[in-house]
Order: C-alpha cells, then sequence, then structure tokens
C-alpha cells in the first residue's frame, strides 16, 4: 500500500505495514521523535514535560479482529499458558495486537530487594521481551501493534530519573531503541496513556485492593473513575462489571494476568489468569474476556489445553 510520509511529506513509499506512516529511508520516525521532545521555550522550565497520550482508534473495518495480552512479567510469564494462547493468537490472526503493560518485568531495575540466586541479569530480560515480541511479529506480521508501557515497563524511566538523570536523555537507552520496536513497526504509549478504541478506554492501570482475601472489583472502581466503558490490567485478577444508563449499557473488563503463580513479592497470590479478544461490527468493538483454568480455555468454540 502506498503511503505519503507524515512527518513532512518528502516521498511516497511503500508501507510494509498497517501502522508505517514514516518515510523509512530519511529516518523520519526519529526526526518526528526529536522535533517532539524539543524544549520550544527555554525560559519555561516545564516546556518539556513528560507526556501521557490518548491514542483514538476512531474506526475499524466491520470484522477486523483484535487481541489484548497483558502482566506476562516476563521472564516470569506462564509458559503454558502462554503457549495455549498463541495457539489460539495464530488461528485468530488479529488485525490489531494491544499489548497492555507488565510485559517485562524488570526484575533486575526494581526498587525492591532482590534474591541474589536470580540467574539472568537486565540485558537477559530485555532479550527475553525483544524476543517474544519479535516471534509475534513474525506470526501475524500485517497487525497494527501498540505497546502500552505498565508500571514494570517504567522501571526503567524511574531507575534513570533517579540513579541516572544525565543519562535518561541518551537514545540508546530508549526503551523503543533497547526493545528493537522501530524495527518491528511497534507503536509505544507511556505508561498511564490511553487507548480510545472505537470509544472503548484501554490502559495497563494503576488502581489495585488491598485485601487479597477479599478484593474490591476494580473493574467496577474503574468504570466509575472514568464512567466509559473499557479495560485495565495491573491487579493480576479477574472480573467484569456491567452498568446500564442513559447512553445504553456499558461494561468495564478487569483482565487478570499472564505469569506464574509464584512470584516471590507475592505468596499465595488470588490471582487469575486471563485475556480478551474480539471482533469490530458497525464501528463497534466486542470484546470477549476469557478466563484460563488450569486444563485451558474455550475460545470461539473451541478448547485449548494447557500442556
Amino acid at each position: 500500500m502506498k503511503r505519503v510520509c507524515a512527518y513532512d511529506g518528502c516521498c511516497e513509499f511503500e508501507a510494509a505495514s498497517w501502522n508505517q506512516k514514516y518515510c523509512p529511508v530519511c529516518k523520519c520516525k526519529r526526526k518526528a521523535e526529536n522535533e517532539a521532545k524539543r524544549v520550544t521555550d527555554t525560559d519555561d522550565p516545564f516546556a518539556n514535560p513528560r507526556r501521557f497520550e490518548e491514542v483514538h482508534i476512531t474506526g475499524m473495518d466491520d470484522k477486523s479482529k483484535i487481541m489484548i495480552v497483558g502482566d506476562l512479567h516476563t521472564p516470569f510469564q506462564d509458559k503454558k499458558t502462554l503457549t495455549a494462547i498463541e495457539h489460539f493468537w495464530d488461528e485468530f490472526q488479529p488485525d490489531l495486537e494491544i499489548y497492555n503493560g507488565d510485559i517485562g518485568d524488570f526484575y533486575s531495575i526494581s526498587t525492591f530487594d532482590k534474591n541474589p540466586s536470580r540467574l539472568f541479569d537486565f540485558q537477559k530480560e530485555l532479550d527475553a521481551v525483544r524476543a517474544w515480541l519479535n516471534h509475534r511479529a513474525e506470526k501475524n506480521p500485517g497487525a497494527r501493534r501498540i505497546l502500552d508501557d505498565g508500571n514494570h515497563e517504567d522501571r526503567m524511566r524511574r531507575w534513570l530519573w533517579k540513579k541516572g538523570p544525565e543519562l535518561s536523555s541518551l537514545r540508546s537507552l530508549d526503551l523503543d531503541a533497547l526493545l528493537g520496536l522501530d524495527e518491528l513497526q511497534m507503536e509505544r504509549l507511556a505508561y498511564n496513556s490511553v487507548i480510545d478504541l472505537l470509544g472503548y478506554r484501554i490502559q495497563h492501570g494503576n488502581k489495585t485492593s488491598k485485601s487479597n482475601a477479599y478484593p474490591v472489583n476494580v473493574s467496577r472502581y474503574m468504570a466509575v473513575g472514568t464512567g466509559s466503558s473499557g479495560l485495565c490490567g495491573h491487579t493480576h485478577r479477574f472480573s467484569q462489571y456491567a452498568w446500564t444508563d442513559s447512553r445504553g449499557s456499558h461494561s468495564y473488563i478487569e483482565s487478570g494476568c499472564l505469569c506464574r503463580f509464584d512470584m516471590e513479592y507475592s505468596p499465595f497470590p488470588n490471582w487469575q489468569q486471563a485475556f480478551t479478544y474480539g471482533v469490530v461490527y458497525n464501528n463497534k468493538v466486542h470484546l470477549v474476556p476469557v478466563q484460563i483454568y488450569s486444563d485451558g480455555f474455550r475460545a470461539e468454540g473451541e478448547f485449548y489445553r494447557r500442556k
């Protein structure tokens, strides 16, 4: 498909994927990023604040497919669960893939006490995340892919701001570069950003419940707080809340996790594994949250076994 470069209209090029909008020859994507970061008023000490984005996807073709996953916490992902999900994923072939935060754990740069017996370092964590993202791109190269940072991806920014602010501007230390997102034609949003998908708000989230035994339904909290249908992760719990008002019927999904349940910081957690997929009809997204049990899950009329 032919596209005109979105940076300055410098040329027309053959786009390799749906979401490629910058000329690959002139490095226009990097130029656009640098332009956005440039301080324009040196008299204003807050002229270049940290940016939170709200990406609006206002139109999708009927029967367009969506896949939403999050909270893998690589290298602590549940491999049996992820293998079963990828089996479904490969058959489903979504048009839009949303990686809704905490894809990597970034354990090595956590501020919490770390187990010295762990047999990996931060580079190995990054390598594992990058390899998996590459694997998914190879399996479904035509999809639009968006990585919405979670609080664990944000550990990189927090570490640099606290311990190495002088290095934080180096492009080689930017997470896009470390994960090779340019090569994947993958969009990335800062933590606490929002994807507005046909009016349905998707974000990693930052709310949780203090009680493990009797957790608060965070999907209800987010529904009340945003006044919108939507989906959040972060809590590692699975729930759904629905309500009706003068605008019609709405629902909010708390999307579970795909990590192991033996994490050092949370013994015997009250977590549930889940993911979400959906289809667009009449410019409205219809999402299906899927809880995963010890033997597997059912989606689109098929059973996908954990093995």
